[in-house]
């Protein structure tokens, strides 16, 4: 055989072997079983006194479909915006633990998108943030806490997710939707390079480099609404937050659609 006939003879093994991969790879419908939500607002009342809709809307509303893919699960997120305590009112939350998925495995998880502008509170500016609370100081510190976006983090976690204690993986990926957008829905391609990977045990993170973590396995992940910063108030004046106060919130309603995961073997 000459020379050459063998380098097309490699090149072309080389060529159906990443082929077989690409086939290889496991798409996953994420079904409703699946899907649920956590919620610390029980009723408008108290430190939620102040929150633009009734209490019902920020409980996960699920609207079945003829496949997994056309499910609707609706939901508006909260974050406070003073306040750290449960400064994460709700959220939106995916068990992965029947997949049994390594992180090094993960090629990406996609869903749509869509939130409704006319049914979100977004405060990106002082005045909205110091409205009910004159003790607040016009500072430079806070104006990464204000914006115009409708910011979101999504974020896989680890073994003892439940548990502070415990040392736990996580990964997170931050992303931002225009409030004025001309496009309803909006997808979103999450990739095992594109998440920030860390550590977390009582409440403390540590860094992690991929290949340090590739084999741990992740047992499913979140969505939460943000400020702009991912701070609060408080972080700024830890020592001299005042005991009486009223909480102002970025209140996201969303609609999400079209879960799945691929992965390879």
């Amino acid at each position: 055989m000459k020379l050459p006939s063998l380098v097309l003879l490699a090149l072309c093994i080389s060529f159906f072997s990443k082929a077989e991969r690409i086939t290889a790879a496991d798409k996953t419908f994420i079904e409703a079983s699946k899907i649920s939500s956590w919620n610390h607002i029980r009723e408008k009342h108290g430190v939620y006194a102040e929150l633009n809709q009734a209490a019902h809307k920020y409980q996960l509303h699920k609207r079945s479909a003829s496949s997994p893919s056309k499910a609707l699960y609706e939901l508006t997120l909260v974050k406070k915006l003073l306040n750290w305590e449960q400064q994460h009112s709700n959220g939106f939350e995916v068990s992965l633990q029947t997949l049994n998925l390594q992180i090094e495995q993960l090629n990406q998880l996609h869903f749509k998108i869509k939130l409704s502008p006319e049914k979100s509170i977004i405060t990106a500016n002082f005045e909205a943030l110091s409205k009910q609370n004159p003790w607040l100081k016009n500072t430079n510190n806070y104006k990464g806490i204000l914006s115009e976006l409708a910011n979101f983090t999504l974020i896989f976690y680890g073994e003892n997710h439940g548990n502070s204690k415990q040392k736990t993986i996580y990964g997170a990926y931050p992303f931002s939707v225009k409030p004025e957008s001309k496009q309803p829905w909006h997808a979103i391609n999450i990739k095992a390079e594109d998440l920030n990977y860390y550590w977390q045990q009582n409440y403390q993170e540590e860094p992690a480099l991929f290949t340090e973590v590739a084999t741990q396995k992740w047992q499913g992940f979140i969505l939460i609404a943000e400020s702009g910063n991912s701070k609060v108030i408080r972080n700024y004046i830890p020592t001299s937050f005042p005991k009486e106060y009223t909480e102002v919130f970025n209140e996201l309603d969303i609609t999400l659609t079209d879960l799945q995961i691929t992965s390879s073997p």
